[in-house]
């Protein structure tokens, strides 16, 4: 029980140039019903007139702070979230909605049947600037949050391979999640959210719904998902600094569960790195291999100069370093090149077709979840 007074969830908003959303995302929340919980607000620097759309709003739940600066959509929500006093925390970005007045009380319900989940997310509606339903077989990435509830390792499995499917505005999470395994990295523009679902997911279970707790509003090339060439590169690279971290904290027992039938063999202390660098030296997916096979090199690398993994490697794998010689000659520049020519032609074809409906780069969508 929450102490009197205390609401029980905190709902955080960070918000930056969205005057035409802002108080419509608000008053979303203002509608929840059957919980307690107060709405903290912080415009980032805004030009629009957001922050003063925002003041005109009155109600004892919301408190709303304004900054003159633009720091970032991950500085500003880690410091709502450090104030939430709720024992849950629930994020919304300022140009999407809430689609039902139970969405926290329902969520609430949830966790508190399970105390073993960490969050839980919902599926989406997505619209247009006009707050017109746009339907999801129009969108080639329209049913990426209709996701089926998996265990903690077939969602790393998920995450790995496929990259982000959970949608951000829709959580609810308790706050001890982030108290134990920090905030969002604000060094990550495009993909902060999906290295929280990582560390999120390594730690406890979460849970998907089946409903629709969340209008997505889509507004192409007004914000970080832009599928621009400079945006297509920075994911890239962002892939390439959570895959590095990616098998933190996995002990062989989840490595195996996670990559069973992709291993070279099964999973041990002397061997889980050299399991983990051939992992990402096999990835052929699109848009990840770049980022997972020049990791794979260096980890590779660095396994050879170690005397003990460079005789494990020998002995089991029949690698050395005439085998990291063919293999260094096949990943290049010209890779992440090509990488990037492919991803700037299927921009141009999903501008032509959709009349700039959608854009969303690589296979993650993670930067769709983070509009900011």
């Amino acid at each position: 029980m929450n102490p009197l007074g205390t609401p029980l969830v905190s709902v955080v908003i960070a918000t930056y140039n969205h005057a035409p959303f802002v108080q419509a995302a608000i008053q979303s929340v203002l509608s929840q019903e059957g919980v307690e919980f107060e709405v903290l607000v912080a415009d980032d620097g805004s030009t629009d007139g957001t922050a003063d759309l925002v003041s005109e709003m009155s109600d004892h739940r919301l408190h709303f702070e304004s900054h003159r600066n633009n720091r970032g959509a991950c500085v500003v929500t880690n410091e709502l979230i450090s104030k939430a006093r709720g024992e849950y925390i629930a994020v919304l970005n300022s140009d999407d909605v809430w689609l039902a007045p139970d969405k926290l009380a329902y969520q609430v319900s949830v966790l508190r049947t399970d105390e073993r989940l960490g969050a839980t997310f919902g599926r989406v509606e997505f619209m247009d600037r006009s707050g017109a339903r746009i339907e999801k077989k129009s969108l080639h990435f329209g049913n990426v949050f209709d996701q089926d509830n998996r265990s903690q390792a077939q969602w790393l499995r998920r995450f790995f391979y496929d990259g982000n499917c959970l949608c951000h505005p829709s959580i609810l999470i308790r706050k001890a999640c982030y108290d134990k395994l920090g905030m969002y990295d604000n060094r990550l523009r495009q993909l902060p959210d999906f290295d929280m679902w990582i560390r999120l997911v390594k730690d406890r279970p979460i849970h998907v719904s089946e409903r629709a707790l969340t209008g997505f509003r889509i507004l192409p090339g007004e914000n970080a998902s832009a599928q621009t060439p400079v945006n297509s590169i920075r994911t890239i690279n962002e892939h390439y600094f959570i895959a590095e971290r990616f098998f933190d904290g996995l002990d062989p027992s989840m490595l195996q569960a996670v990559f069973e039938g992709r291993l070279t063999h099964p999973v041990s202390e002397q061997n889980s790195g050299i399991e983990a660098a051939l992992l990402l030296l096999n990835t052929e997916v699109p848009g990840l291999a770049v980022p997972y096979q020049f990791l794979g090199m260096l980890k590779m690398h660095d396994l050879l100069a170690d005397p003990e993994a460079r005789a494990v490697l020998q002995s089991q794998y029949g690698i050395d370093d005439r085998w990291f010689h063919q293999r260094a000659g096949g990943v290049s520049n010209d890779t992440l090149r090509n990488e990037i020519l492919r991803l700037t032609a299927e921009t141009k074809e999903l501008r032509e077709s959709t009349s700039w409906r959608i854009t969303a780069p690589l296979r993650s969508l993670s930067s769709m979840l983070r509009k900011h």
